[in-house]
């Protein structure tokens, strides 16, 4: 949408007044208003409705927009200087969005928040739902904002668009442009930061809240790493007490088998001394069967000596 500012009190102007209905000087013009009907928004309303709309908020939120509306001849112009929230909008709903406990509670807090101002029409802020108007948007403006002193503002800040809508010709009409205007307005300063007060509120409410689920988180896994902790010290235990079993199981297999081989070879070593003593057994009985022989021999021959002697 196409911007222009200026400020009327520098132009050398005598445009303060639209068909006798005095405009405020500083203002920003956003498109290209035309017609006998005009649309002031003032700043700070301005700025608010952004934050509400702001692409965090994925649901439909709402306002209701306050202000005042003025006539003069063929010039009608609304001007908004106020805004409260209302409740998140379920379009989609067939049920009534506005019924009596709904506006008794806008009156409330019109009378609280805004005491000279009324209601000039609703605000809505429909996430990637573009700015065009569905039957169900046109039945809620009908049946709660009806007449040519209401309007309806839009504003999709998934794709940066806003679009203001006056009913005409029994249909809600789209506008070309509408204008920015800029003075003190301390009721809705005071609203913003008595809004911005609860938020920040029901935001620290969120964050306690979040702070005990993240220390029961804690403490679960403080409880289940003791829990891990200990199953590991288990596991290491049983992990170093099958190593050990394992080693000696080793070490006693090559024992065995070490010793095995040691009596093996003492065998072997005891099977060749009985060989050899067998041996040398029978060589030395041997040597005493041959000597006894030689004995025998030798005596013999002395007695077929003396035989002999005494023969002859």
């Amino acid at each position: 949408m196409i911007e222009i500012v200026y400020d009327k009190s520098d132009c050398g102007t005598n445009d303060e007044e639209f068909t006798g209905i005095k405009l405020p000087k500083n203002i920003r013009q956003m498109g290209t208003p035309s017609g006998n009907r005009r649309i002031y928004i003032e700043d700070y309303v301005m700025t608010y409705l952004n934050q509400l709309a702001k692409p965090g908020n994925t649901f439909a939120r709402g306002a209701i927009l306050l202000g005042e509306y003025k006539k003069d001849g063929e010039g009608e112009v609304i001007f908004v200087s106020g805004a409260l929230e209302a409740q998140n909008f379920e379009l989609d709903m067939d049920d009534t969005i506005f019924d009596n406990e709904t506006w008794s509670s806008i009156y409330r807090d019109v009378k609280q928040n805004f005491s000279d101002l009324e209601v000039v029409g609703w605000f809505l802020s429909r996430v990637g739902f573009s700015t065009a108007v569905n039957d169900k948007i046109v039945k809620t403006h009908l049946d709660n904002f009806s007449g040519r002193d209401k309007v309806l503002y839009i504003i999709d800040a998934l794709e940066n668009e806003d679009a203001f809508y006056l009913y005409e010709q029994n249909n809600l009409k789209k506008q070309m442009g509408y204008y920015i205007y800029y003075v003190r307005n301390e009721a809705m300063q005071n609203y913003m930061v008595n809004q911005k007060g609860e938020q920040s509120c029901d935001e620290e409410q969120g964050i306690v809240k979040k702070d005990e689920e993240l220390i029961k988180s804690y403490r679960r896994l403080l409880r289940e790493s003791g829990e891990a902790k200990k199953a590991h010290k288990m596991n290491q235990l049983l992990y170093v007490a099958s190593s050990v079993l394992t080693i000696l199981v080793l070490v006693l297999g090559i024992t065995v088998l070490s010793n095995y081989d040691k009596v093996k070879l003492l065998e072997t070593k005891l099977n060749r001394m009985d060989l050899i003593s067998g041996v040398n057994k029978q060589e030395e009985d041997t040597e005493t069967v041959d000597v006894s022989v030689m004995e025998t021999k030798e005596n013999d021959k002395k007695e077929n000596g003396v035989r002999l002697t005494k023969f002859f």
